[in-house]
């Protein structure tokens, strides 16, 4: 299991959209020499024959999701990028240092849950 870089984020806002591109950690991407400490040499997954994509986001020492927010596959599906966007009031709770982990429902019903971790660190607003 391995932190993407970290996502800086505020307390209270609805925004950036995300846009994150899912990456096998386990597989060189073309024309690179596999890292485990760099993301970009990873094989993006081809989310072709994926139902739903989801992001389940919680606090690092918390024990429980905070929220599940559903993403968007973009096109083309071979390079594996999602859409995902916060809910209303996802970043409306305590500051502090958040996680998200990827889980993907496949057309049939298999689920997949990504080892790989994204950071977010979520600070007051001034």
């Amino acid at each position: 299991m391995a932190y993407y870089k970290p996502i800086n984020l505020v307390k209270g806002d609805d925004l950036p959209i995300l846009v994150i591109t899912l990456r096998d950690s386990n597989v060189a991407a073309n024309n690179k020499i596999l890292s485990l400490t760099d993301p970009e040499s990873w094989q993006p997954l081809d989310l072709t024959n994926m139902q739903k994509v989801e992001m389940k986001f919680r606090r690092i020492d918390g024990t429980g999701t905070v929220h599940t927010i559903l993403c968007t596959k973009n096109l083309p599906f071979i390079d594996g990028i999602i859409t995902m966007a916060w809910g209303l009031t996802t970043l409306d709770g305590t500051s502090g240092d958040y996680e998200g982990s990827i889980k993907i429902t496949f057309i049939g019903g298999k689920v997949l849950s990504i080892a790989d971790k994204y950071k977010f660190i979520v600070r007051d607003s001034l």
